[in-house]
């Protein structure tokens, strides 16, 4: 995958928002860890798809005009067997979508000691800001965020992650294992690295991104390129 050749064909298509499916493509091209993922259009090629990749399994309806899946009930999580993936199949070919429908096949990620949330935004005086905090469905609620404008160094991203008031969870907290930091620095480090080489990227959210005493998986992402002139 040539990540420059991607972005640009997105752009000159008037495509600027990466499908989850397409963003975690490029994620595991850089070398953020993602689930075992295939993208199906058929009942059976989903089955299929699903005893490849080998259960638990979670099913994610892939449309264009359906950005906030878990709002509109088009993730369906934690499935165990050829059943389970048929029910699920049909329960999300009936959400209504504008567009063409796909199905996202991926491995159920183990439980993490957290979620994590790692973005970008572009600011507009001083482009590039990386984002680090807890995720999942509580990101804004608690709004726990650190920031720090790319290109940052190893210290910076240290920085990051012991800014948060939710570090202690990552820290082991009462007793629960600690979270591997080296991976948190090294996936702030490898983000930053990408947005300042391909300044056609205007936005990224990973989130949420499971983190565990040893590595991380990103589980759900979202990539938006900036408008062409």
């Amino acid at each position: 995958m040539n990540i420059a050749e991607v972005l640009k064909n997105k752009i000159e298509t008037n495509q600027t928002v990466l499908t989850e499916f397409e963003s975690k493509e490029l994620l595991q091209e850089i070398g953020i860890l993602v689930p075992g993922q295939k993208l199906t259009t058929s009942k059976e090629e989903t089955l299929s798809a699903a005893e490849n990749i080998g259960f638990p399994i979670v099913l994610k309806l892939m449309a264009e005009d359906i950005v906030h899946k878990s709002d509109t009930g088009a993730v369906k999580l934690n499935l165990k067997s050829k059943q389970e993936v048929e029910n699920a199949y049909e329960e999300l070919m009936k959400i209504p979508s504008q567009k063409e429908k796909k199905i996202s096949v991926q491995k159920m990620a183990d439980e993490p000691i957290t979620e994590l949330i790692i973005g970008m935004t572009t600011d507009p005086q001083f482009g590039p800001a990386l984002m680090f905090g807890i995720g999942g469905i509580l990101v804004e609620l608690l709004e726990d965020v650190s920031f720090r404008i790319a290109p940052i160094t190893e210290y910076d991203a240290k920085e990051m992650i012991r800014e948060i008031k939710g570090f202690p969870i990552l820290d082991g907290y009462r007793g629960k294992p600690k979270a591997d930091l080296d991976a948190i620095v090294n996936t702030l480090l490898t983000i930053s690295e990408l947005v300042v080489k391909h300044e056609e990227i205007n936005e990224m959210d990973l989130n949420p991104v499971f983190i565990y005493e040893k590595g991380l998986i990103c589980v759900d992402a979202r990539i938006i390129l900036k408008k062409s002139d």
